[in-house]
């Protein structure tokens, strides 16, 4: 495993990625507003999740080894079911991934998105079985989100679970930094929202502008078959969104949005320095904002703080 600091305005955030079989995690993501699913919130202490069911799919959550420590490593199973409580069939790939998984930790110093093709391809006893893997060694012990989109006969599902890690040491409290421009590396990013007040339940737009040394970059590349990747996770681990930035002024439906994460879309080959978000914020409270996009093969990750009322 290594951990990579990205500098930014108020201090320096760790991200942890997980380097297990010689492989390097990469990113996709699927957004939750598009599946008008329910979002729950469970727990789990080394256990099999319950089903959590979106219609007429239940996705289960397994850990092995079953009792989840620091520094160990653990693979983690998503068991996809039809409402007859068959392995559901018709996975349909989103973004050119069957899931794409996300790993947070509560104070949001992790952060992993992970895929079952990072470690090797999906086969048909898999597809069969309606079962997924992903591997994963958790850097800190206490509380983290695992978010998992798919699709499923056409329709996009988004579940999310948390999990607790035993051991020591333990993470601490998320630090509060609500600031709309930061440093990471090289670059600096700027985020901001339209309306600059933002509301639960009303449609917002949330702004990313790019520089580099001070120069705008327009020459941002595509990273797993989307310009951006965000996710958008509530301080109590309640509320869990994965969304996807465009250019601005491309004002894609969310019609238009799902036809792309699951039949593919034009991507520009390049594009920058400004890239929009357009979401809604389901409940009020303060929310973690994580954006990745690709510039020169090289993923920047950005993680900005709004608050929601």
């Amino acid at each position: 495993m290594r951990s990579i600091q990205l500098n930014n305005s108020s201090g320096v955030l760790t991200v942890f990625f997980v380097l297990l079989f010689a492989f390097q995690v990469r990113s996709g993501a699927e957004a939750a507003e598009m599946t008008g699913n329910e979002v729950h919130h469970h727990s789990m202490q080394g256990m099999e999740m319950p089903g959590m069911r979106d219609g007429k799919v239940a996705v289960e959550m397994k850990t092995e080894p079953a009792s989840v420590k620091l520094g160990t490593p653990e693979t983690i199973t998503f068991s996809i079911k039809d409402a007859e409580g068959n392995p559901a069939q018709k996975i349909t790939p989103t973004h050119e991934r069957t899931l794409h998984v996300i790993i947070v930790s509560q104070d949001f110093t992790v952060f992993s998105h992970i895929h079952p093709e990072d470690f090797g391809p999906v086969t048909p006893a898999m597809e069969k079985a309606g079962e997924y893997a992903v591997h994963y060694i958790f850097p800190k012990a206490g509380r983290y989100l695992i978010g998992v989109d798919l699709a499923v006969n056409n329709e996009l599902i988004s579940k999310h679970f948390a999990i607790d890690v035993a051991g020591e040491p333990r993470m601490g409290t998320p630090i509060a930094d609500s600031s709309g421009k930061k440093k990471f590396g090289d670059y600096e990013v700027t985020l901001s929202a339209k309306p600059a007040r933002i509301e639960a339940g009303k449609k917002v737009t949330l702004t990313y502008y790019f520089t580099e040394n001070g120069k705008p970059v327009d020459d941002l590349e595509p990273y797993i078959a989307a310009e951006m990747h965000v996710a958008i996770i509530s301080n109590d681990l309640g509320q869990f969104m994965h969304e996807h930035g465009m250019s601005s002024g491309m004002n894609a439906s969310e019609e238009d949005m799902a036809h792309m994460m699951m039949h593919g879309g034009v991507v520009p080959a390049k594009f920058g320095p400004e890239l929009e978000v357009n979401t809604a914020f389901p409940v009020s409270g303060v929310y973690q904002i994580f954006g990745q996009v690709m510039h020169r093969g090289k993923v920047i990750l950005t993680h900005f703080m709004v608050k929601v009322e």
